[in-house]
């Protein structure tokens, strides 16, 4: 999705997520099965023309989008920073072979602090505590890489290392922790390195929550 990685601002896309929100909606709130077929076609719609966008097959983009129903809400992503001797937590992910910010997708009954303490106990070994929020991202008006068809808020928070020691699992291979000016390549889809950098002055100290 080349073309779309190098215009972030293309109106089309915003539309194409426009038009599978109504979808979606539409399918939550109706029962005629005439306009139920209605909102399937919408979808279709969409992903047709994220298609033409991207230069990916239809059926590619469908997977794309999370299978959900009901009413359609932004995701919400967790990221934890875990800073010690000066020095931030990463683990590289086995899928792109990068490295990024322990965390993942919140679960469902689980409060974000909750959720950001038991991912980077899953993606690292480590037990951490006293989560402090520093920054809710829009991932759509951020760099991000590649565009998503779904929309996404990035929860970044610091986390203070407790105890434990690396385990490396299924999607995690390795696991360090780097010097902000030391950076190794970074999954570009799950953290940036002004991300990074943030951590580090949210660190240093205490600055308004960013939110944007």
């Amino acid at each position: 999705m080349n073309e779309l990685e190098t215009d972030m601002m293309n109106p089309w896309i915003e539309w194409v997520k426009q038009l599978q929100a109504v979808s979606q909606a539409g399918k939550a709130y109706s029962k005629d099965p005439y306009d139920l077929e209605r909102f399937d076609s919408i979808a279709d719609i969409a992903y047709q023309m994220f298609s033409h966008l991207s230069g990916a097959p239809v059926e590619q983009i469908q997977n794309l989008f999370m299978p959900e129903t009901g009413y359609p809400t932004p995701k919400i992503d967790l990221r934890a920073g875990v800073i010690e001797d000066n020095k931030i937590l990463l683990v590289r992910e086995r899928e792109d072979n990068c490295w990024t910010l322990p965390g993942g997708w919140a679960d469902v009954s689980e409060t974000p602090s909750h959720g950001v303490v038991r991912e980077v106990l899953e993606e690292s070994g480590y037990v951490v505590g006293q989560p402090r929020l520093v920054a809710i991202r829009d991932r759509a008006v951020h760099p991000y890489e590649p565009v998503f068809p779904f929309h996404i808020y990035k929860l970044f928070f610091i986390c203070q290392l407790v105890s434990g020691k690396p385990v490396i699992n299924t999607e995690i291979s390795e696991i360090g922790f780097f010097e902000a000016d030391q950076l190794p390549p970074l999954s570009r889809s799950r953290v940036l390195p002004e991300d990074i950098h943030m951590i580090f002055a949210h660190a240093r100290e205490s600055l308004p929550v960013i939110v944007d």
